[in-house]
This record gives C-alpha cells, sequence and structure tokens, in this order.
C-alpha cells in the first residue's frame, strides 16, 4: 500500500507540473519574413468561383471550408480584393479557411488582406496543426482593407505542421485575403 503524499510533497509536483507547463508554453512558432518556398499557392492556376474545398500547391494540399454555408472565393475582381499576383487571390466567404498538406513543413507564410466585402476584419488568427492536433499557440495578426501585409511564420520550434487554420475576427467567420503562399 501507497503511504499518503505529504504537503511538501504536494508543492514539490505541483511546481514540477507548473516548470514542465512553462517549457512547453514557450516552445512556439516564430514571426519571420519573406522566404522562398518549397511550396507556392497563388490561386492563379484556378478558375474564378466559389469553392467547399480544391486541390492546391500543385497537388502537395488542399483547401477546405471551416464553417458550413461559407464558401471559399477564387477572386479576380479587384474591385473586390485588389491584386497582388494577378489575376486571382482567394478569400473565404463567410467562412475560415483550412490548408491541409501531404507532409509537415516547418515554415508557412503569405501575403493578407481584407477584402471589400463590408465586413470589418482587423485581426487573422492563425492555429497550426499537425496529425490532427493544434501545436504551439494561435497567433493573431493584424490585417486591413488598406493593404497587403505578409505573415510568416517558423514553425520548426513546435516540430512543424502540416494544417494550418486561418480565421478572421469579423462580424461572421472568414473574409481574410490571401495570395502568394508558400511553405518550406
Amino acid at each position: 500500500m501507497l503511504a499518503p503524499i505529504g504537503e511538501n510533497m504536494k508543492l514539490r509536483i505541483l511546481l514540477l507540473v507548473a516548470m514542465a507547463a512553462f517549457a512547453v508554453s514557450v516552445r512556439a512558432q516564430v514571426a519571420i519574413g519573406p522566404f522562398a518556398g518549397a511550396i507556392n499557392e497563388n490561386f492563379n492556376a484556378m478558375v474564378p468561383g466559389s469553392y467547399v474545398g480544391f486541390a492546391g500547391y500543385a497537388g502537395a494540399g488542399g483547401f477546405n471550408r471551416l464553417n458550413v454555408g461559407g464558401l471559399l472565393v477564387v477572386n479576380n475582381n479587384p474591385g473586390l480584393l485588389p491584386m497582388v499576383d494577378a489575376p486571382n487571390n482567394m478569400f473565404g466567404r463567410g467562412t475560415d479557411v483550412q490548408i491541409r498538406f501531404q507532409q509537415v513543413w516547418k515554415r508557412f507564410g503569405g501575403v493578407f488582406r481584407v477584402p471589400n466585402a463590408g465586413i470589418v476584419v482587423t485581426t487573422a488568427t492563425f492555429q497550426f496543426y499537425r496529425f490532427g492536433l493544434p501545436v504551439g499557440v494561435p497567433v493573431a495578426a493584424p490585417v486591413n482593407m488598406a493593404g497587403w501585409v505578409w505573415i510568416g511564420y517558423d514553425c520548426g520550434p513546435i516540430g512543424g505542421y502540416d494544417e494550418v487554420r486561418i480565421y478572421g475576427n469579423g462580424t461572421l467567420p472568414g473574409y481574410v485575403g490571401m495570395d502568394l503562399l508558400r511553405s518550406a
């Protein structure tokens, strides 16, 4: 039979658990500048229109909607979402975006902007996953309708990712425009 744990031992266990939690929390993805991608997606090979999902990154990844009822819009209307790399870009209309890859990558990035669709979005949040489980912490970056902004992360410190979910903070899900995506 095991002896009961004394107060001193409980404190030591609690301290060890707290230290372990802190060690895990400091392992997070790191914001980085532009980099050359091993795989890239600019949406220019797509037929403009609305989709539930589609293959991307030349077959190395796939895009899906996260919210039923919304659609992924491959856009070629510069009045709705100005071009960075014509003729197309993409955003989720009424849906956040899931990108799944066929292998684990260390870096993710691209340019992001809010479309002129009447939905105010000020933040894009990125959550990375590996083998279906979240890794790292959700990271938020400012976005707006004024211009495209580079957002990129090194996920090496968290062991890489094979999925990223991109959330907008508007009154409806999505409305985070994206182009020139890359992974390495």
